[in-house]
C-alpha cells in the first residue's frame, strides 16, 4: 500500500472514530443525566426524526442512502485490494543490437524452484510486487523442522546476490520469508 492510500485509510478511520466516539459519549451522557448531553439532544429536531418513517418518500430515502453507502464501501474496498505487480524490466545491458528484458516474477520463480530442489524445503512460493513504493521479489520458504537454518540463510544470501547480478542497476529488493514447521513429538 502506498502512502496516499494509507493516508486515505487513516483519515477515513479517524473520521469514523470521531463520529462513533461522539455518539457514544452523547449516549453515555444521556444515560448518566449530564446537562451537556441533554443540551446537545435539544438541537436534534426530534419531530423530524420521529416522523421520518411516516413520510411518503421514506422508501426512496432508504434506497438512496443504502446506494450511496454501498458505492462508498466499494470505493474503499477497491482502494485497498489493488496489488501492484511488477512488469517487465529492461536490462541496462541492452544496446543497439536489441533489447534485453526480463520479468521479475520469472526470476523469482526460478529462485523458488531452486529452493524447492533442496531436501529441507517442503515448498517455495514467490511473488513480485511493489510494496510501499519498493519493488520486491518475495520468496516464501516452508522448511522442515530439522532444516539447516544457517545453510538456508547462506543460500538466501547467495540467491540475493544472484538476483542483483541478474537485474543490474535495478532497485528490486529480495525478501525471503522462512517458515519452519513444528517439531512433532514421537510417542
Amino acid at each position: 500500500m502506498n502512502r496516499g492510500k494509507a493516508g486515505f485509510d487513516r483519515f477515513t478511520t479517524f473520521l469514523l472514530f470521531l463520529v462513533f466516539a461522539g455518539l457514544a459519549t452523547w449516549g453515555i451522557g444521556l444515560a448518566v443525566d449530564w446537562d451537556v448531553a441533554h443540551r446537545i439532544g435539544e438541537y436534534a429536531d426530534r419531530d423530524f426524526w420521529a416522523g421520518l418513517p411516516d413520510r411518503e418518500n421514506y422508501d426512496n430515502i432508504l434506497r438512496i442512502t443504502s446506494l450511496v453507502l454501498f458505492v462508498l464501501g466499494l470505493v474503499l474496498l477497491a482502494v485497498n485490494i489493488e496489488r501492484k505487480r511488477l512488469g517487465r524490466k529492461t536490462s541496462p545491458a541492452s544496446g543497439t543490437a536489441g533489447v534485453i528484458s526480463i520479468h521479475p516474477a520469472d526470476l523469482a520463480s526460478a529462485v523458488a524452484q531452486t529452493f524447492e530442489a533442496r531436501d529441507d524445503i517442503r515448498s517455495a512460493t514467490f511473488r513480485a510486487v511493489q510494496d510501499r513504493s519498493t519493488d520486491v521479489l518475495e520468496i516464501r520458504l516452508r522448511a522442515t523442522a530439522d532444516a539447516d537454518v544457517m545453510g538456508l540463510r547462506e543460500a538466501c544470501t547467495q540467491a540475493s546476490s544472484d538476483i542483483a547480478a541478474a537485474l543490474p542497476d535495478q532497485d528490486i529488493r529480495p525478501r525471503f520469508l522462512l517458515q519452519i514447521e513444528q517439531v512433532t513429538q514421537g510417542n
